[in-house]
């Protein structure tokens, strides 16, 4: 029987090796070279941090309860994930902001906050790849969580590793 810590090293491996396959993946794709943690300046106050990393993490959750109840965003092709998360996708905006110039302006981002929290999305990714329905969950609820957080952590990545409209134009088409 696995214990506890033992499952907490495997799904933050699997976790990490999601984000660095979808790293990859963009860096192939975009022809160029990714990586955030390199530029990060002034890393966020470990408070403000933990602070900042809780509060997306309830927005996530917030936003995803409120789509299963009111289905709002549903479409023939699936779930509208940019307006599934509205508020979660301002939040990731505001911690990585950009200067007047277009290029991320370093002195007041919160980089390594932005990469906590897509680690912990792709955490929650594998977590519902392995759920089973349980005590009257829908399957296509669980189903409809994978898709969005999937999706979800593609917006992130493009946000945090400075992934323009042009190439993100090229990457959905």
């Amino acid at each position: 029987m696995a214990s506890d810590g033992q499952n907490t090293r495997e799904l933050d491996l699997a976790s990490r090796t999601l984000v660095e396959e979808r790293v990859r993946s963009l860096r192939r794709q975009v022809k160029r070279e990714l990586d955030p943690d390199d530029l990060v300046l002034r890393p966020t106050a470990p408070a403000a941090r933990r602070h900042l990393f809780e509060e997306a993490c309830e927005l996530y959750w917030n936003e995803l309860n409120w789509e299963q109840l009111t289905q709002e965003e549903l479409c023939d092709e699936g779930e509208l994930t940019e307006m599934v998360f509205p508020g979660l996708l301002t939040l990731v905006k505001a911690w990585l902001p950009r200067a007047d110039n277009g290029e991320p302006d370093r002195d007041r981002e919160h980089r390594d906050v932005a990469h906590d929290f897509l680690l912990w999305l792709a955490s929650r990714l594998v977590e519902l790849r392995i759920k089973r329905p349980e005590d009257g969950e829908d399957r296509s609820q669980i189903q409809g969580a994978i898709q969005v957080t999937d999706d979800l952590i593609d917006l992130v990545s493009y946000r945090l590793y400075c992934i323009s409209d042009g190439e993100i134009e090229k990457l959905v088409n």
